[in-house]
């Protein structure tokens, strides 16, 4: 009884990581999943990191702290869309702000919450610039905020551990029982 009770908890487990969706990069570098847009400005002067900053608190309605800014940024297409770009991130940082200061039609900042992996930024670059940066796949700065946060595993790793536990509580009944 027990043991069907284990194997129907890690199946659902194991089911539910399944539906976890992540992109990859050449090489089958894992980049994870799209980031949450928070808020774009169109008119948000490029005055440094204390101006974008306030911004960006402002937008989140939390306040945010500089991590760090990576002149000319460069992003890799993703393997599965040709559309979603990928960046690392050198700060792990809770939100980021991609400027693009070069647009044919304008200027412009866009805010995103880093949640699905915390070392890398992804986003659809169609939803938020023209599609002309597809050719030119650099933007002005990538700006990151509150570094240093906590990391959270993904759902597989989760459900792999969860097989371990049950290899060794099976483990032990078999010795258990042959002793």
């Amino acid at each position: 009884m027990r043991i069907k009770f284990l194997l129907t908890a890690t199946l659902m487990v194991l089911g539910a990581s399944g539906n976890a969706f992540a992109y990859t990069i050449s090489g089958g570098t894992d980049v994870g999943g799209l980031d949450s847009f928070e808020a774009e400005s169109t008119t948000l002067p490029n005055s440094g990191s204390a101006t974008e900053t306030a911004w960006a608190s402002s937008s989140t309605g939390t306040t945010l702290t500089f991590a760090g800014k990576t002149e000319g940024a460069g992003f890799s297409i993703t393997n599965e869309d040709p559309n979603v770009v990928a960046f690392e991130l050198f700060n792990a940082p809770s939100y980021f702000l991609v400027y693009d200061g070069n647009a044919s039609s304008e200027s412009k900042h866009v805010l995103f919450k880093n949640e699905s992996s915390m070392d890398w930024g992804v986003f659809n670059l169609l939803s938020y610039f023209d599609s002309s940066k597809l050719e030119e796949m650099e933007l002005s700065h990538l700006t990151e905020f509150n570094g240093s946060s906590v990391k959270v595993p993904e759902p597989g790793t989760l459900g792999l551990l969860s097989l371990g536990v049950l290899g060794l509580i099976t483990g032990r009944r078999k010795y258990n029982q042959s002793a």
